[in-house]
């Protein structure tokens, strides 16, 4: 809900991890973005997820991620999966 939202973001902008900064054009926005505290955070967290994913990949093996991969791009809606699929043949 907007409530509980807004008080996970609260207590997000009073540890200092995230800013708020009213919109230049629209004073009814809010803006938010990381502090340094928050990008540090957020570089910890993702470091240590990607090696937790690193480390199931390799522990599941090939046809696992293969299968993980396929239900993943299952969930797409169409206009995304048109993205991915460019982005794929682009890419390699």
């Amino acid at each position: 809900t907007k409530q509980s939202l807004n008080r996970v973001l609260r207590a997000l902008i009073e540890d200092g991890l995230v800013e708020s900064r009213i919109g230049t054009r629209d004073k009814r926005e809010r803006h938010l973005y990381l502090t340094e505290a928050g990008e540090a955070l957020e570089r910890d967290l993702s470091t240590a997820q990607r090696d937790r994913m690193r480390a199931a990949f390799r522990q599941a093996g090939p046809e696992a991620v293969a299968g993980f991969r396929q239900v993943l791009e299952a969930m797409m809606d169409s206009d995304l999966r048109r993205h991915y699929t460019r982005l794929k043949e682009t890419n390699g």
